[in-house]
């Protein structure tokens, strides 16, 4: 059945904008959208006279696709999108799309669902502009506006229908070239149109396939015409669709390629699940950031949003940083790894017990010194702001977690250099900070941190923990970091692709330097520590890790070299081991 509407309005002439993650109106002229039930294939193609059409869709991989187009209302699709993911009808998600607050009267919408038998619902307000209409069968459907006649919307669907011998990809785009063929957008004479994209899910492949044209000049050449000479091009060259497929998911530790509409899904179950107030993340493939996300609030009395701007807390991953930075010193022949400590800058803390002059760089940055984790922790385990400093066992006999050879190590540093402890943070803002694109990462407080810092947050309530902050400011080698997912992620893209230092510095921090026993009374197991990071074997390579915990902020990294994968994630509550362990089930198990 074809369905068109004639409209006295006049259409309107919009500027187009780009905002990360946020699609402004395309004011989009046509689009297929369409399922194949016996393949679970899911796709979309569409085109436009406008600069950038390709946010006009969604897909939802193993649930069906969505096109809201016209004036393109993006909180209608991601309405649209939350309610077809919890596995809502078609009925439901057209009606909550079409509430007053998306200006339905303004949008053109079109919704297919997998697994429903039912024929897509398209939906045309009273206001988008002439020619509109649209035609349905029982797994697709084609619809569109601001067109030059119904043959657009008549040629499409034919194209679409009658190829039904071919795969889902190459349907859409035959159906996308027929109405270009007929006409296309009016507003583009015969370029037909100025952009055009096609998505299609693949459930064999784990991922979406993604192409698109945009921005092309008027008068130039047709966006549809240049999109189907990528797909041909796609086609005709499997190792370089492999990569385009690869592209539009992200590929596990494992080999898993898992849709970044999933891997959302998933998180925000989590969240919702083990009560996150916040959090942030990302993912690396192949030494770049495939993946960032920030969700949830910075402060739950406040309810201001987690954003892309938004600072945490690093806590122990704080280690992995500052051993990079004591490498980065030990390249610059400032230090040696094996020289006692006490050789550049004796310790009067500890200066009673003659065995801390065996103490190394090396051995701090293992956990080998014989320091305890603080000194201000009683062996009770409680806080004793009078407790001395001790070695617990000869130094470089055992393994004992220790945050206090981290600050006597970054004493040393600051008294080579002729500075005071705090003004080691402009030194590894020079040395690692700058050169890496780590932005706004900083070992001490700054006005930008308590402007965008998330709040910490412990058992369901704002708790300051033991970050540092305004009253506490200072610099901290094991623990003050300060950072977020994109600039830590760009930091361990470094030590993945071995940027900034030497090889022989390189093979010391990622080899097994100590090795930590079964903690019985924690119920931790044994792990093997390099310097400043945490290394495990496993089935598909080595992964390298480390957690940070300061009581109401959290986070942890992993990754893995021979793989090129990894991940980073920062939250405001106390929640990092257990999301982290469902994190790598989900990841290995896709």
């Amino acid at each position: 059945m074809l369905h068109y509407k004639k409209t006295k309005c006049k259409h309107l002439v919009c500027a187009v904008l780009f905002i990360v993650l946020v699609s402004i109106p395309s004011y989009a002229t046509w689009s297929i959208i369409a399922v194949n039930r016996a393949t679970g294939e899911i796709g979309v193609v569409g085109a436009s006279c406008t600069f950038d059409v390709s946010g006009i869709a969604s897909i939802v991989p193993e649930k069906g696709a969505i096109v809201v187009q016209a004036a393109s209302n993006y909180y209608a699709r991601m309405k649209g999108v939350d309610l077809m993911e919890s596995d809502a009808s078609l009925k439901t998600i057209l009606e909550a799309m079409q509430n007053k607050e998306f200006t339905p009267e303004r949008q053109q919408y079109g919704i297919v669902l997998l697994n429903d038998n039912n024929a897509p619902l398209v939906f045309s307000g009273q206001q988008i502009s002439d020619w509109s209409g649209s035609k349905i069968g029982d797994d697709f459907a084609v619809l569109g506006n601001i067109l030059v006649d119904e043959k657009v919307i008549k040629n499409a669907y034919a194209a679409f229908n009658d190829n039904r011998d071919k795969s889902l990809a190459e349907r859409l785009m035959l159906a996308l070239k027929a109405g270009e063929m007929a006409g296309g957008d009016k507003r583009c004479g015969i370029q037909y149109a100025r952009s055009a994209f096609i998505s299609v899910y693949n459930p064999k492949e784990g991922a979406i396939l993604r192409l698109s044209v945009q921005g092309i000049t008027e008068g130039g050449k047709p966006a549809v015409t240049l999109l189907n000479q990528q797909f041909k091009n796609w086609k005709a060259h499997p190792l370089k669709r492999n990569k385009i497929l690869n592209k539009n998911a992200i590929r596990s530790f494992n080999g898993n390629l898992i849709s970044k509409s999933k891997l959302d899904t998933f998180i925000k179950h989590q969240m919702d699940s083990l009560n996150m107030p916040g959090m942030s993340i990302a993912f690396i493939n192949d030494n770049e950031i495939i993946y960032h996300s920030a969700l949830g609030v910075k402060n739950i009395e406040t309810q201001e949003k987690v954003d892309f701007n938004t600072m945490f807390d690093a806590g122990s991953t704080s280690k992995t940083v500052f051993s990079f930075f004591v490498m980065k010193m030990v390249d610059q022949g400032l230090l040696d790894l094996d020289t006692p400590l006490y050789k550049y800058m004796e310790y009067p803390d500890i200066a009673n017990d003659e065995r801390y002059k065996l103490i190394t760089a090396r051995m701090v940055l293992s956990h080998t010194s014989g320091f305890p984790n603080w000194r201000f922790i009683n062996d009770e385990g409680y806080y004793d702001p009078d407790n001395k400093l001790t070695i617990k066992f000869q130094p470089g006999t055992n393994f004992q977690y220790s945050g206090e050879g981290f600050e006597y190590l970054a004493l040393v540093i600051a008294h080579l250099k002729g500075i005071k402890k705090n003004e080691l943070q402009a030194l590894i803002k020079k040395e690692i900070f700058d050169p890496l694109d780590m932005g706004y990462s900083s070992f001490i407080w700054n006005d930008h941190l308590q402007k965008h810092r998330a709040d910490g947050h412990f058992k369901g309530k704002v708790n300051i923990g033991y970050a540092i902050n305004a009253k506490n400011p200072d610099f901290i080698a094991a623990g003050s970091l300060q950072t977020d997912p994109k600039s830590y992620a760009n930091f361990l893209i470094a030590i993945m692709s071995s940027k900034l230092l030497s090889e022989k510095s390189y093979q010391e921090l990622l080899k097994i330097q100590s090795v930590a026993p079964t903690d019985i009374k924690y119920n931790e197991a044994s792990y093997n520590y390099g310097l400043g990071i945490m290394i495990h074997p496993s089935s598909y390579g080595t992964n390298y890790a480390h957690g940070g915990e300061n009581l109401s902020h959290t986070c942890r990294y992993m990754f893995n070299i021979e793989q090129s994968v990894g991940y980073v994630f920062f939250t405001n509550s106390e929640y990092k081991e257990l999301f982290d362990k469902n994190l790598v089930s989900f990841l290995l198990r896709q």
